[in-house]
């Protein structure tokens, strides 16, 4: 069982950083944060990127600590997923910069 959770952490990582953001757009748009100012732009989005920024980190150090093994095939198994778990992670929210949040 351990060997299931080690091989998929990169991956849940990215599905648990996708449900945070999916979660917090609906809620901002639906209070209509993207109205409200904070810190030069407004809070729906400061919120959003705050919230991918922390999924990054916590993507990387999965990411990392994943790979300080790679004597044997599961564990390279094991660090290529949890670097996919941190790519994903940075691709995926990356239109959330450019896009505007509630339309």
């Amino acid at each position: 069982m351990i060997v299931l959770l080690r091989l998929s952490a990169g991956l849940i990582g990215w599905v648990v950083a996708f449900c945070l953001m999916y979660g917090l757009h609906g809620i901002g748009c639906a209070r209509r944060w993207d109205r409200v100012d904070a810190l030069g732009g407004d809070l729906h989005r400061t919120a959003l990127v705050a919230t991918w920024l922390v999924c990054l980190l916590a993507t990387l150090l999965a990411a990392v600590y994943l790979s300080r093994r790679r004597t044997t095939l599961l564990d390279r198994a094991t660090m290529a997923t949890g670097w996919t778990g941190f790519v994903a992670t940075a691709v995926t929210f990356v239109p959330l910069l450019i896009i505007p949040s509630c339309l």
